[in-house]
């Protein structure tokens, strides 16, 4: 159930939001984002480091990746990077 709930939020999260087909902006970043937050999953990096700090390192890197720092949206790359690791770490936690 809980892999159902993540994938959905996940394509909620990446779903473009440009309607000419096209790959907006955003989609880049949401992108980004869920790609790296995968790999601090996989890695170790979110739980040796935290939810937090993990998700500002992965909006650092993203945004410096697509070159976004001049639109001001750090604080939002962030948050949605901590939405994602959370998600994530929800999922991937054992069932009791």
């Amino acid at each position: 159930m809980k892999k159902i709930i993540l994938t959905s939020a996940i394509c909620l999260l990446t779903t473009a939001c440009a309607t000419d087909g096209s790959i907006s902006v955003m989609t880049k970043l949401k992108n980004c984002l869920t790609e790296k937050s995968w790999t601090a999953v996989a890695d170790g990096t979110l739980y040796n480091n935290g939810i937090n700090t993990t998700a500002k390192q992965i909006s650092e890197i993203c945004l410096n990746e697509l070159s976004l720092q001049d639109m001001g949206i750090e604080n939002q790359t962030a948050q949605t990077a901590t939405t994602i690791l959370n998600a994530m770490a929800s999922a991937k936690q054992p069932e009791k």
